[in-house]
């Protein structure tokens, strides 16, 4: 009897493993998505407040945290990935803002420097026999360098911000729920401002493109995020010369608002109280501070489409009919695309921050990491910033 007593609770005990093992699992499932949490609300702080650099940390902290529990790809990685991205793509443009600044009234240097006038200080003409003795000492570096281990070229920003939202692009848009599409939508938005920002305006089209198919399938007719992707796809084709689209969708991008217009009208009007519809009377001015400039850029677009189309036809007659048409690019150049994103911000509710993206530069396809792997990404904290950046952030 006490050999089948015990052999009794051994079975149990056997038997209760498994449990208490799946219970320390879900808890820790719970602990890690509940830590994540915080870290992406303290992220969306670190936002509000203009410390993008803060915000990058978070994030990639709670990317890690997230692809090691649940995989580099799994759901619930989407959101970190989402705001990681965006975030690195401001710090990107961050940094190119401060190093335009710095440069700025910076003379070129000449090609031939003068010579030193003092005879004391020897020419670089009589280098020669200096330069023959370091020769060991540089072979001798030389074989250090390919004996040791080779360090991984920095990543810059701007591609981290690709392959962060590429990831985060992936795995809403697999999602078939309205929501999970419309962040696929704001994922690939992103992607087409990163493309933009590096000057890869055909992939950028294509990008901003497929967000305003997702958009057009599940927003309304009014929504400020149709307005806006509008205007990217018409900047962004003004970029490549296609003067006659861009100047339709720069038309669409007014209808859209024009129709926001009348339904918050009625919404005023609907409205009791002097108080009633704050946000809808706030909204009301902004439109219509957008309006002029969008259609100043219509007119843009159409003087450019005039003086391209006379100067190719001049060019035709001259050389027998040959075609230069792309030979004219846009005059307004590339520039960032965050002045015009910035134009559609709004504080309600009404439209999301989430708006520029942008896809993988020519340059980016050489990268020697997958996008669907996150695990070189999140574990990189970005380079250190100059103070002048942290400040202006």
């Amino acid at each position: 009897m006490p050999e089948e007593t015990s052999a009794a609770s051994s079975s149990g005990s056997i038997e209760e493993k498994p449990c208490s093992s799946s219970a320390a699992a879900a808890d820790s499932s719970v602990d890690v998505m509940e830590e994540a949490k915080k870290l992406i609300g303290t992220g969306n702080r670190h936002l509000v407040m203009g410390d993008v650099v803060s915000a990058v940390s978070v994030f990639q902290d709670a990317c890690g945290m997230l692809a090691e529990r649940y995989g580099d790809t799994a759901d619930e990685c989407g959101e970190a990935l989402f705001l990681c991205g965006k975030s690195l793509l401001e710090l990107a443009r961050m940094e190119n803002t401060v190093l335009g600044n710095a440069l700025e009234g910076v003379p070129e240097e000449s090609e031939e420097e003068e010579q030193p006038n003092n005879p004391n200080i020897e020419s670089a003409n009589n280098l020669d026999d200096d330069d023959d003795d370091d020769d060991d000492d540089d072979d001798d570096d030389e074989d250090g360098e390919a004996n040791g281990e080779k360090e991984e070229e920095e990543v810059g920003n701007l591609q981290l911000a690709w392959e962060m939202l590429e990831v985060a692009k992936v795995i809403y848009k697999r999602k078939e729920g309205k929501d999970d599409q419309l962040m696929a939508a704001q994922a690939y938005l992103k992607l087409g401002e990163v493309s933009a920002e590096s000057g890869n305006y055909p992939q950028a089209l294509d990008d901003f493109q497929e967000c305003l198919t997702l958009q057009l399938k599940h927003l309304p007719a009014h929504s400020r995020l149709l307005a806006e992707t509008h205007y990217h796809v018409a900047t962004t084709l003004c970029y490549m010369d296609q003067y006659s689209p861009a100047i339709q969708h720069y038309n669409s991008s007014i209808k859209v608002i024009e129709t926001r217009l009348a339904m918050l009208h009625k919404a005023i009007d609907a409205a009791e109280g002097a108080d009633a519809a704050a946000e809808e009377k706030k909204e009301i001015e902004e439109l219509k501070r957008l309006l002029p400039d969008i259609k100043e850029k219509v007119e843009d677009a159409k003087e450019s489409q005039r003086t391209a189309s006379a100067a190719s036809h001049a060019i035709q007659q001259t050389l027998g009919g040959a075609s230069t048409s792309s030979a004219f690019p846009c005059e307004n150049g590339g520039p960032s695309s965050s002045s015009s994103s910035s134009a559609f911000a709004t504080p309600s509710s009404a439209f999301a921050t989430v708006s520029k993206i942008a896809v993988k530069s020519s340059d980016s396809a050489s990268s020697s990491k997958a996008a669907s792997d996150i695990s070189h990404l999140v574990r990189k904290k970005p380079a250190n910033q100059s103070a002048s950046v942290g400040s202006s952030a």
